[in-house]
């Protein structure tokens, strides 16, 4: 033993060790998790400060067992990626299980189109045939960087300057996508937040990237590209400052058991993308904010939401002209397989005849358009011979200044907004930076 190392308290060898463990080696890093400088983390190594006062030894003792609880499983061989926990309720079996049951209910949902395979790949299939995803991809990225950066623009910057990070305190990012496909704009967000991250600009100290999804075949492509990101950017020894912590879970109607793993230190900042439009896809938004963001986000936290734009005619939107009759292409036709897949799979298990069909309603108004303003292209499936349907999926589109007025009265404010707009100049999707202002 070092005479350095003899003249200091056993707990400090303790707290060193134990930091050693998580990957924090230097001076600097572990002074980053603590909130403290690499001079005083020098002092406690050295035996120049014996011992700790309780109250900076309660934090301690909290953010060493936040570690742990932040990584929860060790590592799959991998830098920075543990391997995907499957929730009580959200994996494949339970949702066979759970569409044996309801295939002929009157509303079935969008979780049953993704967590197959087959849906997956229907899925992915749909966002490359004219769907735009690239379009809307470098879209939320420009929206993005103006929220981090900066540009001279009305909110501009307004994300950095929540996520700022200030002297004396440790500052890190639980960073929640709920559905978060294939990842593409995830990967190009936590790009984002790496450039931004370190000694240089002290944006942040630390992420964990908890990517929600049923579907595991997705939830693997966002979580490995995430962890590629991270690989390729951070140099090995700042590993273990980023974490991507995949969960199978059923973010709508299920336990949410991720919700455990985040930090609950006051000065740690929890941001939730919600991206794609999944949100225009819920059964009830009400009932999504009152249950699950409640549960997610503490007040000062904040929503990333990405939503589909009411258009001023409505046949302008891409969907009309499916629901007036079809196209006839590619994309009409993979639609139609991810839609109609669940029933299809189901028939085809116990040997029933497959006939189904997809049907788009529009329904303007009414109890699925619960948000004023609001647009639903509900997705239809026939699932008998005497017109019984069941809605498999929402797609609904927003009248955005409506949308923020009915979020402030869940407790939302909009700090940011962004317009992705198509090359007619028509907004395609807008994006919204919200911050709850309420327990």
């Amino acid at each position: 033993m070092s005479s350095s190392s003899s003249s200091r308290s056993q707990v400090f060898d303790l707290i060193f060790g134990l930091l050693e463990l998580h990957g924090f080696h230097t001076n600097e890093a572990q002074a980053s998790i603590f909130g403290v400088t690499p001079t005083t983390i020098n002092n406690w190594k050295t035996g120049k400060v014996k011992t700790l006062n309780r109250g900076k030894l309660e934090e301690v003792i909290a953010r060493i067992h936040f570690l742990s609880k932040r990584r929860g499983v060790d590592l799959a061989g991998e830098p920075s990626l543990c391997p995907i926990v499957i929730e009580d309720g959200a994996g494949p079996e339970d949702l066979e299980r759970d569409l044996r049951e309801k295939w002929d209910s009157v509303y079935l949902g969008h979780k049953f189109l993704y967590y197959h395979p087959a849906g997956a790949m229907a899925w992915m299939k749909l966002m490359a045939t004219g769907y735009g995803s690239d379009l809307l991809s470098k879209g939320f990225a420009a929206a993005f960087a103006e929220a981090l950066e900066g540009s001279g623009k009305r909110q501009a910057g307004a994300l950095a300057s929540l996520l700022r990070w200030t002297e004396g305190k440790s500052c890190g990012v639980d960073l929640i996508s709920l559905g978060p496909g294939d990842g593409t704009k995830e990967a190009r967000a936590i790009a984002q937040l790496i450039t931004h991250s370190g000694p240089g600009s002290r944006l942040i100290d630390w992420l964990t990237y908890t990517p929600v999804d049923v579907s595991i075949p997705l939830l693997r492509l966002a979580s490995e590209k995430a962890r590629n990101d991270i690989r390729d950017r951070v140099s090995e020894e700042r590993w273990p400052h980023f974490l991507v912590r995949p969960a199978c879970s059923d973010f709508e109607d299920g336990g949410i058991g991720f919700a455990g793993h985040l930090s609950e230190n006051p000065e740690d900042r929890r941001l939730v993308l919600f991206l794609g439009g999944t949100f225009g896809n819920l059964k009830s938004e009400a009932a999504f904010i009152e249950r699950t963001l409640s549960r997610l986000l503490r007040r000062g936290d904040l929503l990333w939401l990405e939503v589909g734009v009411r258009q001023a005619r409505i046949e302008d939107d891409g969907l009309w002209a499916l629901a007036e009759g079809g196209l006839g292409d590619a994309q009409e036709t993979v639609r139609q397989s991810l839609v109609e897949g669940p029933h299809r799979r189901f028939r085809a298990s116990v040997g029933s005849l497959i006939d189904t069909r997809m049907r788009i309603i529009p329904r303007d108004g009414g109890a699925t358009c619960a948000v004023p303003g609001s647009y639903n292209f509900v997705h239809d499936v026939d699932i008998n011979a005497m017109g019984q349907r069941c809605s498999v999926l929402y797609s609904r589109r927003y009248d955005v200044d409506a949308l923020r007025q009915w979020l402030v009265g869940f407790g939302y404010e909009t700090l940011f907004d962004h317009t992705v707009s198509d090359a007619r100049g028509r907004p395609r999707t807008v994006h919204l930076l919200l911050r709850r202002t309420r327990d």
